[in-house]
């Protein structure tokens, strides 16, 4: 199974020990010095869990906390501080703790988005925030684009999703004269979810048009808000 990955926000001081070897036994980390930084690595690469160590900064960490939640509400923000004080993260742990507390706080945190945050369509599943989708028994981590792309699909069964949609969607562009890199994410999605990816059962192209997610569904997902486009099969 992958590993869940935190961002830690925290400046490495002499006389502060960092929490990010301890977490690094059970959690991919990322680790950068400001919120400025944390805000293009979550953006970039989002991440399972934050964790805000203004205890490292020397100072309260509000400004960053309220900047942190403002730009990704649905990630789970760990703030740490000398003292228990009001916040704008989920979940604030004060002076004393242990590593080990914070782990459990973190698994926690992951237990609760992973019970919130399932989609499930037919045969297929996928955990939102981890971006893992499970297919024929197996789990796949996907990339973020990846994520956006099937998480499309899923909340969407029967629709015929037309390129310049996903393009749009996904990519942030209507560009289509090069759209190979959505073909390349197709085909990756087809490895995960497909018996037979070069005979697709479930992601079948509709040419001239776009993808469709084929899945005969007792009741369908709630759809997310999607492109004017995108077209009904």
């Amino acid at each position: 199974m992958s590993r869940a990955t935190v961002l830690l926000i925290e400046r490495r001081l002499a006389q502060h020990t960092s929490f990010g070897d301890a977490l690094k036994k059970r959690y991919e980390v990322m680790s950068v010095p400001s919120g400025s930084r944390a805000v293009a690595a979550a953006a970039q690469q989002p991440p399972n869990v934050i964790i805000l160590d203004a205890i490292s900064m020397q100072s309260h960490g509000d400004r960053i906390g309220k900047q942190i939640k403002n730009r990704f509400p649905k990630i789970p923000l760990i703030h740490l501080l000398p003292a228990r004080r009001q916040s704008a993260a989920d979940v604030v742990m004060a002076l004393p703790f242990t590593a080990r507390k914070l782990t459990n706080c973190i698994e926690r945190l992951l237990h609760q988005a992973s019970d919130e945050e399932m989609i499930q369509c037919g045969p297929l599943a996928m955990n939102l925030s981890r971006r893992v989708l499970v297919a024929n028994g197996h789990e796949t981590q996907l990339t973020p684009k990846l994520a956006m792309l099937v998480e499309l699909f899923l909340r969407n069964p029967g629709k015929t999703l037309d390129r310049k949609a996903l393009m749009e969607h996904v990519w942030q562009t209507d560009y289509l004269g090069d759209t190979r890199t959505l073909d390349v994410h197709i085909r990756w999605i087809r490895r995960a979810i497909e018996a037979d990816p070069g005979n697709p059962t479930y992601l079948k192209t509709v040419r001239g048009v776009g993808y469709r997610l084929d899945i005969p569904l007792v009741s369908s997902p709630q759809p997310v808000a999607t492109p004017a486009t995108l077209q009904e099969a």
